[in-house]
Parts: C-alpha cells; sequence; structure tokens
C-alpha cells in the first residue's frame, strides 16, 4: 500500500497499484510550484487512487491541471488532458513509500534547468522539453481537440 497526503493533511491519498514510472520535471512552472530546482513525480493509474478529499485544481496550462491543497498550499499531482488515465503524484507527498519505487526514468524540461542545480549522472533519460513521443501524443490531442 502507498499512501500520502499534502503537509496539513486535509487531502490524503491512498493506492496498490504500483508505480509506473519516476520523472523529474525541470521546467520554470514546476520550479515556482516546488520553491526548488524541479518537481518530482511518480505515475499511477488514475483510477488507482483512492482520496480522502479530490485535490483543488489549477490550470496552468492547456495541456494538464495540477492538483494542489488550497489549506496549506502543497503540490499533490498532475495530469495531462491527453493521458486522463494516468496522473502524476509529486514525490515530496508520499509517506515512507519511496523504497516501493523504481529508478528516476526521465528528467524533462531541461533547457530550463535552474543554473545553480547540478544534475547528478543517475542513468536517466535527459530531455531538453518532453520526450518525443509524449510531444507527439500531446500534438495529437491538441488536433483533435481543435476539430471537435
Amino acid at each position: 500500500m502507498i499512501h500520502g497526503s499534502c503537509a496539513c493533511g486535509r487531502i490524503q491519498y491512498k493506492t496498490q497499484a504500483q508505480p509506473l514510472a519516476v520523472t523529474f520535471c525541470h521546467c520554470i512552472t514546476c520550479q515556482r510550484v516546488a520553491g526548488g530546482p524541479f518537481l518530482p513525480f511518480v505515475g499511477f493509474p488514475t483510477s488507482a487512487i483512492e482520496w480522502t478529499q479530490q485535490p483543488d485544481m489549477w490550470q496552468a496550462g492547456d495541456i494538464a491541471e495540477r492538483g494542489y491543497c488550497k489549506q496549506c498550499g502543497s503540490a499533490i499531482s498532475m495530469r495531462y488532458f491527453h493521458e486522463a488515465d494516468r496522473i502524476g503524484l509529486t514525490l515530496g507527498t508520499l509517506v515512507g513509500a519511496q523504497h516501493a519505487l523504481p529508478p528516476v526514468g526521465a528528467h524533462i524540461y531541461l533547457k530550463d534547468k535552474a543554473p545553480y542545480f547540478t544534475l547528478s549522472n543517475d542513468g536517466a533519460e535527459r530531455f531538453d522539453e518532453f520526450s518525443p513521443g509524449f510531444r507527439d501524443q500531446i500534438e495529437q490531442w491538441k488536433a483533435d481537440q481543435q476539430k471537435e
């Protein structure tokens, strides 16, 4: 069982699902939300997450929404609109589950990497923006949205 919560405990979640992937996002928005050089996420099937209360939602752009706690300000999740069946939970909200996580799979948006941060040689894939396949999925989703 993996579980977690925001800093104040108002929003909690749990899942029995296996983590899908760990990604560190270095984009400017994630830096601002995290208050640091990147925001780490672990992916899960959206339907496998049980919430005590749904996170408050914020949409920073046209491709995703972010979950947070309006009481304590914790960043909790991110979900891309083109893959509604998958959600990224912020690693800092997990409680004692780090041992059950896969290694970091990718660093994304390295074009925005904070200049004061030195990236370790962790073996993860590295991308200036999204991986090419993920970017293609977003572009296809946008094209489909314009047709509707």
